[in-house]
């Protein structure tokens, strides 16, 4: 609806050659139709009377056409910050420009028309409430029509460049899962030919496709939060034989007496944690993961050992920025991520609010 900071954003709109032109025309356009209608009723020739009262005439309707022009852009910019599907407000805001209009025709046409000729008359009431409104309501309607095909044409320019950033994303994951899909299947050839007794390599070539297996096909909205604890278990075992014999495992998960097994997560979010645990480490070599599910509520600590003199982790790293970004549009307002870091060790600490 109309608000008087329309009235004010109207004041402040650029004056240009081209548009004190318009309003100046467009006034005297309107009054000359007043006047060759008064003229036809009356029997008159106004180009007959004295230049006075028509330099005077002219002169207040060129003014007054300001007035009017400030109304109207008062109204279109209300107009712009609507929605008029499905509601009453174009009628209302009509009936609103049409009581303002008159308003104007009150203070100021009237007056102007007392004091020429032979004063206000009967048909100049009827006359001067109709011709003004009329046209202005005529171009207030023409730069509404152009509002409002502009704003549809920026909606639709919206909708396909939505569409657009849908199909990229689509794709954008379609090749996403193309590699780690490809590199499953080689995975498996892999493992048939490797000899039963390499026990070792089969169970690495085991433990990655796991990986990937949870990557390419639970990837639902959420997952049992049993099945988080077996995607990091395959991974921490992956790790595990890559590492060296002197690094101190230590993992706890919770009891299904916990209430794990009523518990669901979205997937792969505490992966991140142990990765950089294991990508950090140094040190006397320990890393240790505790977890407790306590009333839906999950909290979740990784802590590694540093070396004395260590290289500054970035802060976060890309891993954890990513991170927080998702548990900001999966957990808003229900999680906490913090990480502290002293001479020997770094320790992150989430907890989530399942």
């Amino acid at each position: 609806m109309i608000r008087v900071a329309h009235f004010r954003q109207a004041l402040k709109l650029p004056w240009t050659a081209r548009r004190a032109f318009f309003v100046v025309s467009f006034g005297l356009l309107v009054y000359v139709f007043f006047r060759l209608l008064n003229d036809v009723i009356t029997g008159t020739k106004f180009w007959l009377r004295a230049i006075e009262t028509n330099a005077a005439e002219i002169i207040g309707c060129a003014l007054i056409s300001f007035v009017f022009e400030w109304v109207v852009n008062s109204f279109l910019l209300a107009a712009e910050k609507e929605d008029f599907s499905g509601s009453n407000k174009p009628r209302n805001l009509f009936i609103f420009l049409v009581v303002c209009l008159q308003l104007v025709v009150v203070l100021f046409i009237f007056p102007l028309a007392e004091f020429t000729d032979d004063g206000l008359q009967w048909y100049d009431v009827i006359i001067l409430s109709f011709v003004p409104q009329s046209a202005w309501l005529i171009y207030f309607f023409v730069r509404l029509s152009q509002l409002q095909s502009r704003k549809t044409h920026e909606k639709h320019l919206l909708v396909e460049q939505i569409s657009k950033d849908k199909l990229t994303a689509e794709l954008d994951y379609l090749k996403a899962q193309f590699h780690p899909h490809f590199l499953f299947n080689a995975l498996n050839t892999v493992y048939f030919q490797i000899h039963e007794d390499n026990v070792a390599a089969r169970q690495t070539i085991e433990n990655l496709a796991a990986l990937l297996r949870y990557q390419l096909y639970d990837q639902e909205d959420r997952v049992p939060l049993q099945e988080e604890f077996n995607h990091l278990d395959n991974y921490i075992a992956l790790q595990r034989q890559r590492s060296s014999e002197a690094l101190q495992l230590d993992v706890s998960w919770p009891a299904v007496a916990d209430g794990v097994n009523g518990a669901t997560i979205y997937p792969l979010l505490l992966l991140p944690l142990v990765e950089n645990a294991f990508k950090f480490t140094g040190g006397d070599q320990w890393i240790r993961i505790r977890s407790e599910l306590h009333q839906h509520q999950l909290r979740v600590q990784v802590e590694n050992s540093i070396p004395s003199i260590a290289h500054d982790r970035e802060k976060g790293g890309i891993g954890l920025v990513n991170l927080r970004k998702r548990l900001d549009l999966l957990y808003p307002g229900r999680y906490s991520l913090n990480m502290e870091k002293s001479n020997h060790s770094y320790s992150a600490n989430l907890q989530i609010d399942l």
